[in-house]
């Protein structure tokens, strides 16, 4: 990004992308260390580039007290002067306020907005990876942000021919449902007409996962930004650019009216591999989709209802044994409110998941519950790709139907091919069938639509088993650390990385994650699994794991 107007100042402070400090013969003065770069960028977007010490103190450690973040904001200012160097007196402070001295320094959202615009509707965002732990930072983050994305927005707002503002009121009047959530999507493209074919993918299956996973009306607004809002809802604006040959796809979710910045994810595609922009689409609608359902909070049945299924999913899939019963009551509460298919077919599938957790297999009244909810989903939206995906997991659990299962997925799979759940049912129905490589396949397709998703430690579980498997041992452990990673608390990730480590010697890795373990679920062993035959461990039974030797503590 670095330009001719870079040069002028003595010091250049660049925000969009990667964040960089330079001097004027293009010395890195960059500091190091997320925390000290979002401080000089706070001090930097401040009007005079002026900030209070206290506030900012509050800004970046808000749990601290007085005297605490005091020192710890002398010592991030010493760092940054070490940075600066032979520039170290542009940074100054009394015992009031920091501030940056104006006259030797530029920042580029303030003193070349043009060209900063240009770089951040190429695919760029502000402050990349600059990410702390404070609320407060990142409630300003998202401001700032917010902000600069609106001025783009003006700035194609002011090149369109015609406004959109002035159909609005038809628009609205002809096609919105008082009682269903509104998603807007613009896609909007720079560059070959490649960038537009993904842009419009992303915006074609952002609509279907809404409508799909929450009861959502969508309105895909041709190839134009909106400016101006057509109802109560949110708008999701999607930007694609090439850069390096690889394709950057922006996706950012704002509340409507306002224009408040709830969600922004950026990825880089590569257009090389043909499935990579379809599993990309599938990934960003459906993060986009539960952000959404997270956003519109309580100004309709439809949208207390998504709140209730957004917050069960989470708990279905944690399998932790109380949590699959929150989630049972929250969906009979979801279903009251509004019975759209997924609903039904996720409690389904909760019970599905009791029966396994309690080992007690699904008994006469479990069946006749989950047939039950089986004939709503189908009664309510027997096309719904997510459910069919759910009920796929149902047959198979509940009634050891693999062939009826199998349908149910492969039909999902046809009607939406970004329902990444049915990609990670498929995976786990060929390891019954004993094809364990397209067992792999699945699940790996599974694993890139449902990152940073709520279903990701699920699908990468299903992908560490097939990748177990066919003796992918590395691709395996890969998937099930991260897992961990991410579900701290879940027990599955825990027992199959146990298993990893022993299966290649490694003793101190087998010995703390099988101490993690224990915490979790006391008495957890491989002569436990040995002792125990009916306790729920299929996965690591079928290889054979259960007859490997434990760790000795």
């Amino acid at each position: 990004m670095r330009g001719a107007w870079l040069k002028r100042g003595v010091i250049t402070i660049e925000t969009i992308g990667a964040f960089h400090v330079s001097g004027p013969a293009d010395e890195d003065l960059t500091p190091n260390g997320a925390r000290l770069r979002a401080i000089l960028a706070v001090i930097a977007m401040s009007p005079r580039k002026k900030v209070a010490r206290r506030w900012l103190e509050t800004m970046i450690w808000p749990d601290r007290a007085t005297e605490q973040a005091s020192g710890s904001l002398r010592q991030a200012l010493s760092g940054i002067r070490r940075n600066f160097g032979k520039f170290s007196s542009i940074l100054q402070a009394d015992r009031t306020d920091i501030s940056l001295d104006g006259d030797r320094c530029r920042v580029d959202v303030r003193d070349a907005i043009s060209i900063a615009l240009d770089h951040l509707g190429a695919g760029h965002n502000f402050l990349e990876g600059v990410d702390i732990a404070s609320d407060n930072f990142e409630d300003w983050l998202r401001q700032e942000r917010s902000t600069l994305f609106a001025k783009l927005d003006e700035r194609a707002d002011e090149a369109k021919p015609q406004s959109l503002a002035s159909v609005a009121p038809s628009l609205a009047k002809e096609f919105i449902k008082p009682e269903i959530p509104r998603l807007y999507t613009a896609a909007e493209t720079r560059g070959v007409r490649f960038d537009a074919f993904i842009a419009e993918a992303i915006s074609t299956q952002l609509a279907q996962t809404a409508s799909e996973h929450v009861r959502t009306d969508v309105f895909i607004l041709d190839g134009k930004a909106a400016p101006a809002v057509l109802a109560p809802g949110a708008k999701c604006t999607i930007r694609v650019s090439e850069q390096n040959n690889q394709l950057l796809a922006l996706v950012r979710l704002t509340k409507e009216p306002g224009g408040k910045l709830i969600w922004t994810r950026q990825i880089a595609i590569d257009a090389a591999d043909n499935l990579a922009a379809v599993d990309a689409a599938a990934s960003l609608a459906i993060e986009s989709t539960e952000a959404f359902a997270v956003c519109t909070q309580s100004a309709s049945n439809a949208e207390k209802a998504n709140a209730l299924a957004a917050t069960a999913l989470q708990h279905v899939f944690s399998f932790d044994n109380n949590r699959l019963l929150e989630a049972d009551t929250l969906l009979v509460q979801a279903h009251e409110l509004d019975p759209f298919a997924p609903r039904p077919a996720l409690r389904a599938l909760a019970k599905a998941f009791i029966s396994l957790e309690q080992n007690s297999g699904a008994n006469e009244q479990t069946r006749a519950e989950v047939d039950a909810l089986i004939a709503e989903t189908l009664r309510v939206d027997p096309e719904n790709a997510l459910a069919l995906a759910f009920l796929a997991d149902v047959y198979d659990l509940v009634f050891k139907d693999t062939h009826t299962a199998l349908s149910y997925a492969q039909v999902a799979l046809k009607n939406n091919p970004g329902s990444g759940y049915a990609y990670a049912s498929l995976g786990g129905l060929e390891m019954r069938r004993g094809r364990e490589k397209a067992a792999l396949t699945s699940a790996w397709r599974a694993q890139r639509q449902l990152e940073n998703t709520s279903l990701q430690v699920f699908s990468l579980m299903r992908y560490c088993v097939a990748a177990m498997s066919v003796g992918e041992f590395a691709e395996a452990k890969m998937a099930a650390r991260k897992a961990s990673l991410l579900a701290p608390t879940s027990r599955p990730p825990l027992r199959h990385l146990y298993a990893l480590y022993l299966h290649e010697n490694d003793v101190v890795r087998a010995g703390e994650t099988l101490a993690t373990l224990q915490k979790l679920e006391p008495g957890f062993s491989m002569a436990f699994l040995r002792e125990n035959l009916d306790f729920p461990a299929a996965s690591l039974r079928h290889m054979g794991f259960e007859k490997m030797q434990d760790v000795e503590f």
